[in-house]
């Protein structure tokens, strides 16, 4: 590939480096070298000083004020000479071939860790400078690039030094319009390189079609560790070849895919490179439009899932049905520490129900992001008793004050159409046996267990039914209706409420549109686990 006055990369390279490596330098004496001026700041070259001006060595050195620019035309004016680097003498001498005025940035950068330079419009043939100065650079490891308008032809040069400089561990090159073209570049050069540990594309107008090359990059490059892809649009064919590419990956560890147009298919194709992926420990999925669909089947990876500790999933149209999804799995994944679910209607309730999955789960969430969620004071109060017992953070909207609505911590008698799964959860809460629970109710040591005698023995548990939960109880309990629950009768309907757990755990899995059922039965488990875990801290405040 030819690149400015018919020119190969090969020949541009080998002319400069070989003038500034060798003392019999094919250069003309004029551009032998640079001088900088504190008044006038102009490059000049050595033979064009007036005599007495000279100094005594090239490697004479003095400060300079450190805003010079690159001009061509000498002045009269004293000039302090500058110890130059080999990359920044390179650098200069390829902006002089190449007819363009160099970068005072840039240069000073040459000689440091970093060389960030994003926003000053470089060009191609600014990018072809750089490149030719970083060849055999062993100072920079982090490049920065962005905005620079490279376009792919910009880019091949930078990639074309990437195969000889083996220091550079970290680039940016977000915002430079690659294209197709660009990500084709990208794959074929960086799916080999072992080098690259962080790269930086996003915002370069990607589409569905490209992510067949990022998909390579992913699947066959054995360094890279954090890949930044966000602001392009794979929508969601894109994200059906993303998510395939990431199910065998075994080394990335962040991925950045927000602002992708990423949905439906594309959605879940991601939400099962989740489940399978071993490696990956941040996931930025935000302002995509993950919906019902992504936050089900993500739900379900983050069950299997044991490596993601950050999830953001911030602005994806995650309404409250769809976040109820979202929390199964969250709540019983024990790694994942940072989850971002802000700019979603998931409303009031969505937020106490987290909160609620947390009280009463060993979930290891440390940091929960609600922003522009609107919260209750019911809301405010839990999340006060949580952090008294555990370190959590969290972010949220305003705060509604008024109590139009009332969640299970306030609500004295639970009146619900499930009370064999209200008594079924606090028996595993407390870890009791079918026998301990009988024992627990029966006052009179019957060995059976009456209406009036559940009625208090819940109550007493701070579990109170209403009268016509009470009633339904006995309904199902009591099933040869002699007005009292014995032991065989109560391990039937336990073997049978286990058997109707399973069947609507398994039908949830079949798809958004099966797990209403299975989402009611949680909400009331977590009533009830909610209920239990207060009371416990209420007694353990009294005791002390």
């Amino acid at each position: 590939m030819n690149r400015g006055d018919g020119w190969g990369w090969g020949r541009w390279f080998r002319f400069v480096t070989d003038n500034v490596r060798h003392k019999t330098m094919t250069v003309p004496q004029e551009h032998s070298q640079v001088f900088i001026t504190n008044r006038g700041r102009h490059i000049t070259a050595l033979s064009q000083l007036p005599e007495n001006q000279q100094p005594e060595s090239e490697t004479s050195s003095i400060d300079t004020d450190g805003e010079s620019c690159f001009l061509d035309t000498p002045t009269p004016e004293a000039f302090d000479v500058v110890t130059l680097s080999t990359s920044q003498s390179t650098y200069v001498k390829a902006c002089k071939m190449l007819s363009i005025t160099p970068s005072t940035f840039c240069f000073r950068c040459l000689n440091e860790i970093s060389l960030v330079i994003p926003h000053h419009g470089i060009g191609p043939n600014g990018a072809k400078a750089v490149a030719i100065a970083l060849v055999n650079n062993s100072t920079v490891s982090s490049l920065d690039l962005s905005s620079n308008g490279l376009g792919s032809a910009g880019l091949f040069y930078v990639l074309e030094m990437l195969q000889s400089n083996k220091n550079i561990s970290d680039i940016n090159l977000a915002g430079n319009d690659l294209g197709s073209r660009g990500a084709r570049l990208i794959s074929d050069s960086l799916r080999k390189n072992r080098t690259i540990t962080k790269l930086n594309i996003s915002g370069n107008s990607f589409s569905e079609r490209d992510a067949t090359h990022m998909a390579k990059l992913i699947s066959r490059n054995k360094a890279l560790k954090e890949l930044i892809l966000s602001h392009n649009t794979f929508r969601e064919q894109g994200g059906v070849i993303l998510g395939k590419a990431l199910e065998s990956n075994s080394v990335l560890k962040t991925l950045d895919l927000s602002w992708n147009h990423l949905r439906l298919l594309g959605a879940v194709a991601i939400c099962w490179s989740v489940a399978e992926n071993t490696c990956l420990t941040s996931l930025d999925l935000s302002w995509n439009g993950f919906g019902m669909e992504g936050c089900h089947e993500m739900g379900k990876s983050l069950l299997r899932n044991r490596t993601l500790t950050h999830l953001d999933l911030s602005a994806n149209r995650v309404s409250f049905d769809a976040f109820r999804q979202l929390l199964r799995g969250v709540v019983h994944n024990k790694v994942l520490k940072v989850l971002k679910v802000g700019v979603n209607p998931i409303t009031t309730d969505g937020a106490f129900a987290i909160l609620q999955s947390i009280a009463v789960s060993d979930s290891s969430l440390e940091e929960i992001d609600l922003k522009d969620v609107s919260v209750d004071m019911d809301f405010v109060d839990l999340l006060e008793q949580i952090q008294k017992r555990r370190h959590l953070v969290c972010v949220y909207g305003n705060t509604l004050r008024h109590d139009e609505t009332k969640k299970g911590n306030v609500a004295r008698v639970l009146d619900t159409d499930d009370p064999v799964t209200v008594l079924f959860e606090y028996m595993k809460q407390k870890n009791l046996r079918l026998i301990d629970l009988l024992h627990n109710l029966d006052r009179d040591h019957s060995y059976t267990i009456t209406r009036d005698e559940f009625q208090q023995g819940l109550a007493n548990i701070d579990l109170p039914l209403s009268g016509r939960s009470l009633d339904i109880l006995m309904k199902k309990l009591d099933t040869n209706r002699d007005g009292y629950v014995d032991y065989e009768e109560l391990s039937a309907r336990h073997k049978e409420h286990m058997r109707k757990v399973t069947k609507l755990r398994l039908q949830a899995d079949l798809g958004p549109n099966h797990y209403k059922g299975y989402d009611k039965l949680e909400q009331l488990r977590e009533a009830v686990r909610l209920k239990i875990s207060l009371n416990m801290t209420r007694q353990r405040t009294e005791t002390s």
